[in-house]
């Protein structure tokens, strides 16, 4: 069996500067007591994740060229193929204040580009050539001004037709647009996220549209729907210093044992245990020294 490639793709990347505020109040002058700043963007990290299990990874997206250096370094570190448009302005640029105490992110995001109709083109035009490349394209995050909510769905049948499978981790309209085409063969959303877009609807009822709905429910677990079932995972006790990231990692953790050739039960099992390893460090990609394989075992899989 071939090697398969996995194309993590970030139409509205960001610049994290993380602040660790212990009890963190608003209206108060608060105290930090450590701080980093990460390229960040959900394909960005679930990218990380996947080169990092030494699966043939690119990125391709957006960038603002006044500030991409430190995603480029990035790239060149985790062994990531950058595919990137590059366009004129800044890749936004976000402040996330994590709270270890009570074990809450609060997110402040600025405005970045807006995509004009020549960047568009060529993207496009690069996607076609990539996605004949690759296995899974992962589409993730949300859109930046400048495109339509149906671009996911757009890029999914281009990934369908190029022979390519995708997964798609977004919310609102573009998320509901993407699993409508009929091209997708994975969505990740969150118990709101799924709401949003569908309303009060049983996530069984999407397999019409898609192949597996993957529902991130936090620290209660997580689902997976698909033609055999619905699987739940348990979450095992970890002790987080962050939530930033752990949904992509999830997705890159489910995702990358597709690839590996493991069953879905087994999937969800990896998934969670790679989701665990990122709580338990700041930046993208998983704990060198709280690895996935630490959790693996304490995860329930059971069949609903």
């Amino acid at each position: 069996m071939k090697k398969q490639k996995i194309l993590s793709v970030t139409l509205n990347p960001a610049i994290d500067y993380s602040v660790v505020v212990p009890s963190f109040r608003v209206e108060h002058v608060n105290r930090a007591s450590g701080g980093r700043r990460d390229p960040g963007g959900k394909g960005v990290n679930a990218a990380t994740v996947t080169a990092r299990y030494g699966i043939d990874t690119a990125v391709t997206g957006f960038l603002g060229r006044e500030n991409s250096l430190i995603f480029e370094e990035h790239f060149r570190n985790a062994s990531i193929r950058d595919e990137f448009i590059y366009i004129n302005g800044n890749t936004r640029e976000g402040i996330k204040i994590t709270d270890p105490k009570d074990n809450v992110t609060t997110d402040i995001n600025f405005s970045g580009f807006t995509i004009q109709p020549q960047d568009t083109t060529r993207f496009i035009e690069s996607f076609e050539i990539l996605a004949a490349a690759y296995d899974w394209i992962l589409l993730t995050g949300s859109l930046p001004p400048g495109l339509e909510p149906d671009f996911y769905a757009r890029l999914a049948g281009i990934a369908a037709e190029a022979g390519a499978r995708s997964a798609v981790d977004t919310s609102g309209e573009p998320l509901r647009l993407a699993a409508e085409s009929g091209a997708v063969s994975l969505i990740k959303p969150n118990e709101h996220e799924i709401k949003e877009a569908f309303g009060d609807i049983d996530p069984a009822d999407l397999l019409s549209q898609v192949e597996m709905v993957l529902l991130s429910k936090g620290e209660k677990g997580s689902l997976l729907y698909c033609a055999e079932g619905c699987y739940e995972a348990s979450v095992p006790e970890v002790k987080a210093v962050t939530t930033v990231g752990a949904g992509d990692s999830f997705l890159a953790g489910f995702v990358s044992a597709l690839v590996f050739g493991k069953d879905h039960a087994d999937a969800l099992a990896f998934a969670s245990a790679t989701a665990a390893s990122k709580v338990t460090k700041y930046g993208p990609g998983i704990s060198e020294d709280m690895p996935p394989g630490s959790f693996y075992d304490l995860i329930r899989v059971r069949k609903l």
